[in-house]
């Protein structure tokens, strides 16, 4: 074998050493990159998500979608696509396909006729509120490795790196 350094994504011949499973490798520097364990973080609270409130239909982008609209009705889809983070042709998307199973209802602006604003239908309002039930329970099991004092500090430390 060669001495010459590979260039990056150049192949190299196959080593016959053992594959390493994941307790055996080394992740102290990823461990201590913010952005990998706040992904990590998500991943786990999404698949927690999916399993609580899989009887419910809802997804983490239909649990925000419904709440915010919950606290804000009449909010504008562009207002709530930007708190979101998501490119208003998926949200549209997504609120036509809660539209047409009559969990909100689109609303001309009293104010501006051109403006659309978002409000729940009953039907939306009872789905959000039995969301609402599930979520502290949720919550407190996915943060079950954390203090009460640690929870909160946790949830004031993001709210201070992404203030709305």
């Amino acid at each position: 074998m060669s001495s010459k350094p590979l260039r990056p994504g150049a192949k190299s011949t196959p080593q016959k050493s053992a594959p390493q499973t994941e307790k055996s490798l080394d992740l102290r520097a990823l461990q201590r990159t913010p952005g990998f364990m706040l992904r990590l973080a998500q991943l786990k609270f999404f698949e927690g998500f999916y399993e609580e409130f899989a009887a419910l239909g809802l997804t983490p982008a239909t649990y925000a979608i419904f709440a915010v609209i919950r606290d804000n009705p009449g909010v504008p889809p562009s207002s709530l696509a930007s708190l979101l983070r998501l490119r208003l042709p998926n949200l549209i998307k997504i609120l036509n396909e809660l539209e047409s199973s009559g969990f909100i209802k689109r609303n001309r602006s009293k104010s501006d006729r051109r403006a659309v604003e978002l409000m729940l239908t009953p039907k939306g309002t009872k789905l959000i509120a039995e969301g609402a039930r599930l979520t502290e329970p949720y919550n407190r099991k996915m943060l079950a490795p954390l203090s009460e004092a640690e929870q909160r500090t946790l949830l004031e430390l993001l709210n201070r790196m992404l203030p709305f």
